[in-house]
């Protein structure tokens, strides 16, 4: 996994506190269920219209179906880190005041995405294993 040089140190705490809420979800199956549902609410309504939300919405959409995978027990090589960092992600882009609130036109997307793309980078093994894994059971 990465060093967080890649964050500035409030996104950084903020992760932090999601890292913490994260740990108690991926242990509540109805609380992660919520918290899925609540991510795709966000990326239905969020759209697809530019490049940088079609890359936020496309990593989204497999971590959620990676978690989901885990979830019903499809797919249980998901490392325990790697799970709660990412339900961590998804707390962090579905909660509207982190450390760009979202209503701010473009910024409110940008930090959700920096905190997305260090997790892409830092978890890539992770997620090329899952890809791998579902595109040979589809």
């Amino acid at each position: 996994m990465s060093d967080r040089t890649d964050l500035n140190e409030r996104e950084e705490k903020f992760l932090d506190r999601m890292k913490a809420k994260a740990a108690k979800v991926v242990n509540d199956r109805e609380e992660l269920k919520k918290l899925l549902e609540k991510a795709q609410d966000k990326i239905t309504k969020t759209g697809s219209d530019d490049s940088l939300k079609a890359k936020v919405i496309e990593f989204l959409s497999l971590i959620i179906r990676m978690i989901k995978s885990y979830a019903v027990g499809d797919y249980r090589e998901t490392p325990w880190q790697t799970l709660v960092m990412f339900v961590a992600g998804l707390i962090y882009f579905i909660t509207p005041l982190d450390a760009i609130p979202d209503f701010i036109p473009v910024a409110g997307l940008i930090d959700d995405a920096t905190v997305l793309v260090w997790l892409g980078k830092s978890f890539k093994q992770d997620l090329f294993n899952y890809k791998k894994w579902e595109e040979a059971n589809d």
